[in-house]
């Protein structure tokens, strides 16, 4: 036999097989791992409501590239802003009007689902939103 081999059998003649059906350490270990979700899930939307920061679907993004639009600094502090001040007032899907860009977000998630320049905006029915904030 190999030593890895020798290895494995040592540890499998270390284990308790007998008791491969009983009610003990394993069902404790279940109910901790479910523990650990509900805190893992507690601390997960805690992070999530905690963290400010706007983020961009890969719509969004190649949105932006096709038509040529950049989002600068202030632009995402004011993104930020707005989806505080929408966030507030119980929104969960909005427009955010910015200079010369349109933005749908998803106050939720924190996301911008889409971007549109003035031309692509003029011509745009704009569905599923909840709130408009000028930003």
């Amino acid at each position: 036999m190999k030593v890895s081999e020798l290895q494995i059998q040592n540890q499998l003649s270390q284990l308790d097989i007998g008791k491969v059906g009983s009610q003990g350490p394993a069902v404790k270990k279940s109910v901790s791992n479910n523990e650990s979700k509900q805190n893992f899930s507690d601390i997960l939307n805690t992070k999530i409501s905690e963290d400010h920061s706007v983020r961009f679907s890969s719509h969004a993004s190649k949105r932006l590239v096709e038509r040529n639009m950049e989002v600068r600094e202030d632009h995402m502090e004011r993104l930020e802003n707005g989806m505080s001040r929408v966030k507030e007032k119980g929104a969960k899907s909005s427009l955010f009007l910015m200079d010369e860009m349109a933005f749908v977000v998803s106050v939720k998630n924190q996301t911008v689902v889409t971007a549109l320049d003035r031309e692509a905006a003029r011509s745009n029915v704009f569905t599923n939103i909840d709130s408009v904030a000028i930003v």
